[in-house]
């Protein structure tokens, strides 16, 4: 899900949140989350403050000891990839190019571009990667789980979805239209629809997206879409893994454990 796309998640509730008497920070602690996501059924927020967990209203967790700006945040199964910049009192090499964590953000390895790279839109499936770059604007892609990279031009996405049962299929959001590619957009083409979409996800159980008030489902790539739900507000973040869907309208957090049939609300 996830994603620099107006995740735009200084939500104002989360400002006026007050510590909390347990144990871990108040979101009112976190000055800019720039990222949620699903592990498991654990909700984790890429700030810029660190890797958080998602407990409750007013209580996150830090789950990474490791200080660093998570500027970019991608989940597959138990690998969590991350890139941004050191915080203060961190090791790691500015920016941290891409690191990989496979314990909750316990620790961190580095991977690739450390020094060079900051990626702000990042996506996993499997051993390909899709990164966009802040500071050159490129989007790269990789096959062998970031050891390598290879440049797509210039990104003009705002999300990316990777087929995660079919290699190198992947979509894409561009102003609201949906992009899909077979070869690792070497090549694209505009699918036609009505819809003007915002978010999208893809994992083995589901392809979800957006479109203002209605989460989506698609059996066919993107091809057609059938509405799974309708919220009283304006979807801005999806998030999933294969136990929860995570729906996020303005301030209020969303969770579903049935796919999506019913959500209840968290926050």
């Amino acid at each position: 899900m996830k994603k620099f796309v107006s995740l735009i998640l200084c939500w104002a509730a989360f400002g006026s949140v007050q510590p909390s008497q347990a144990s871990g920070e108040s979101l009112g602690s976190i000055s800019h989350i720039h990222n949620v996501r699903v592990l498991d059924k654990t909700i984790l927020l890429g700030t810029h403050e660190g890797l958080y967990t998602l407990n409750g209203k007013d209580e996150i967790t830090k789950a990474s000891p490791e200080n660093f700006d998570v500027m970019g945040l991608s989940v597959d199964g138990s690998r969590i990839y991350a890139s941004g910049h050191p915080g203060v009192g961190s090791k790691l090499p500015n920016p941290v190019g891409l690191l990989l964590s496979t314990n909750a953000g316990k620790s961190w390895k580095k991977v690739s571009l450390q020094g060079e790279v900051d990626f702000h839109l990042l996506e996993s499936s499997g051993s390909q990667l899709y990164g966009a770059d802040s500071q050159s604007g490129n989007l790269i892609y990789s096959k062998d789980f970031g050891a390598t990279w290879s440049s797509r031009g210039k990104n003009s996405f705002s999300e990316i979805a990777i087929n995660p049962m079919k290699k190198e299929e992947v979509l894409a959001i561009r102003n609201g239209a949906l992009i899909s590619s077979d070869d690792s957009f070497k090549s694209e083409r505009t699918l036609k629809s009505q819809l003007n979409l915002t978010q999208i996800e893809w994992n083995k159980k589901h392809l979800l997206a957006s479109s203002g008030k209605k989460l989506l489902s698609s059996a066919d790539q993107g091809k057609s879409w059938k509405t799974r739900f309708t919220f009283d507000g304006v979807i801005g973040t999806i998030a999933q893994s294969s136990q929860l869907i995570v729906v996020i309208t303005g301030s209020t957090v969303w969770k579903s454990t049935d796919d999506g049939r019913t959500f209840t609300r968290f926050i």
